[in-house]
């Protein structure tokens, strides 16, 4: 009967022992999934948002072309009558050529495809273009605007290039020739060669017909391939025109987390993928440290569940201490978390630190009788700003805006919050109205002077701007509530007033004053 009793606790211990260790691997098992889970959506969504942003610049850099092709063609009379103007590396084709890097050349043919005039230092014997795709897309399409074909190689320099061409019609609206631009295959190269990637990372930007024009890292015997049995062109692009997801590569069968971006006025796709051994063979380094200190909890788990089996008492005794400590650990862990006082963003004081410390001066003036001041500064239109640019370029303006204000030349006993959102805030104990007005005013100036883009805003200048108010309280006024209030109906005041201005006890003011304000 005691072997039985005696044994009958070890089970249950055991079991117990069991449970936690399998309650540890399980813990650690869905951390480790949802840390993996985490870097694959993180990756994607760089993915994405690095393939928009190369296709903004496709966009642009097939939009100069457009542009520099349209010129030409409203001069194309001048080049029939003149071509020898036009002609050659000081023809006035080889200045409209450099001034676009991208640009290999421009040529300009007849309806027979002879060549009529070109950027490049001379025109070859007999050379006639009328076997080269584009020329016979133009005669047989009427239509004028421009028509990007796939890689060929250059016939004056031998060197890869994307052509960009244009139909031009007679004044009886009949065929009388083509314009060519030819974009520099090597453009796109060097382009994409300033990001920062893995050995088998890649870039790409493709036809709509999944044709390869340039695809970073292979060489260029890719391109020109063509990618139709990809997931990006038989899945991907029928759902939507932006976005990402995880496939093989049908250039090399690699699986890689693809972004994917179509340009708006060319038919082209621009793609960024990340390979999935790479980013898994980076994210177990990460993880090797976690995974280790796992490994020695279980073990420290298993060691005192052999104390446990051996003295049942002292082991509840130990978990009961080791359950208060780790309640311990938590409640100190939030407290720590109460006390984060600082925006993550823009490193100023935060919302929390901002009603601390305007309490503390509130208390202080009402032992003194000093007046507080506060001065509350909204960005202008920065909502505009955050739909045009984006909500990371907003980040950084954010940031821009509260390092602004950071420096300005304010007491020590000033504080400068973000409030929330676009909105900012100054603290001025001990400053009068005259005073907060001036420092608003020198808030104003100070954000003007750095005359930070905004292309959107309404304003004349496109230069940031903010708008500001200020109020004071004092004697018998001396509350928090009533000073924000007043701030902020000031504020408003500034907005109504047309924005870029201080309202206060002084009214309405456009004008800084240098002279520097007295507590």
């Amino acid at each position: 009967m005691r072997k039985a009793t005696f044994r009958s606790p070890d089970a249950v211990m055991l079991a117990f022992l069991l449970l936690i260790s399998l309650l540890v691997m399980a813990v650690s098992g869905s951390s480790l999934w949802q840390s993996w889970q985490h870097s694959v959506e993180e990756t994607e969504r760089q993915a994405r948002n690095q393939s928009i942003s190369l296709a903004r610049q496709a966009e642009d850099t097939f939009l100069q072309v457009q542009l520099t092709l349209d010129e030409l063609a409203r001069r194309s009379d001048d080049i029939f009558l003149q071509p020898a103007e036009w002609n050659g590396p000081r023809g006035l084709l080889a200045q409209q050529q450099r001034q676009l890097p991208q640009l290999h050349g421009l040529f300009v043919y007849d309806a027979s495809a002879d060549w009529l005039a070109t950027s490049a230092s001379v025109i070859p014997a007999q050379a006639n273009s009328a076997e080269r795709d584009y020329f016979r897309w133009h005669s047989q399409h009427s239509d004028t605007g421009i028509h990007i074909g796939h890689v060929i190689r250059s016939r004056s320099t031998g060197e890869l290039v994307v052509p960009v061409s244009m139909r031009l019609n007679n004044r009886e609206g009949r065929f009388r020739g083509v314009l060519l631009a030819t974009v520099d295959i090597d453009y796109f190269r060097q382009f994409y060669g300033y990001y920062e990637m893995g050995p088998t990372d890649t870039l790409g930007i493709t036809f709509a017909d999944s044709t390869v024009l340039y695809v970073r890292p292979f060489p260029d015997s890719y391109i020109n391939r063509t990618l139709s049995s990809s997931p990006l062109f038989t899945r991907m692009l029928k759902i939507a025109p932006t976005g990402g997801g995880a496939w093989k590569s049908v250039l090399d069968g690699v699986p890689r987390i693809f972004g994917y971006a179509t340009l708006e006025r060319y038919p082209l796709v621009v793609s960024a993928g990340y390979d999935v051994n790479e980013l898994r063979a980076a994210w177990w380094r990460n993880n090797i440290p976690t995974l280790a200190l796992n490994a020695v909890l279980l073990g420290v788990v298993l060691v005192f569940g052999v104390l446990v089996l051996r003295q049942i008492r002292a082991s509840l005794r130990y978990q009961r201490e080791l359950i208060g400590l780790r309640d311990d650990l938590t409640r100190s862990n939030h407290i720590l978390q109460d006390l984060a006082l600082l925006d993550g963003l823009t490193g100023l004081a935060n919302r929390r630190q901002f009603d601390i410390y305007l309490e503390q001066c509130m208390t202080r003036a009402q032992a003194t009788g000093a007046p507080v001041s506060l001065v509350m500064c909204d960005i202008d239109y920065f909502k505009i700003y955050n739909d045009t640019q984006g909500h990371v370029a907003g980040d950084e303006c954010l940031k821009a805006v509260g390092d602004i204000l950071r420096h300005l030349p304010l007491h020590k006993t000033d504080r400068v919050a973000r409030y929330g959102g676009e909105e900012f805030a100054i603290i001025l104990p001990g400053a009068d109205a005259h005073a907060a007005q001036r420092v608003a005013l020198r808030a104003l100036e100070a954000i003007h002077d750095a005359r930070l883009s905004h292309p959107a805003t309404p304003m004349e200048e496109k230069v940031l701007t903010i708008s500001a108010g200020a109020a004071t309280v004092t004697g018998d006024d001396i509350n928090g509530e009533m000073l924000k209030s007043r701030a902020d109906d000031a504020l408003y005041q500034a907005k109504r007033a047309g924005r870029n201005c201080v309202a206060g006890a002084a009214g309405v003011s456009h004008i800084l004053l240098d002279a520097p304000y007295q507590a």
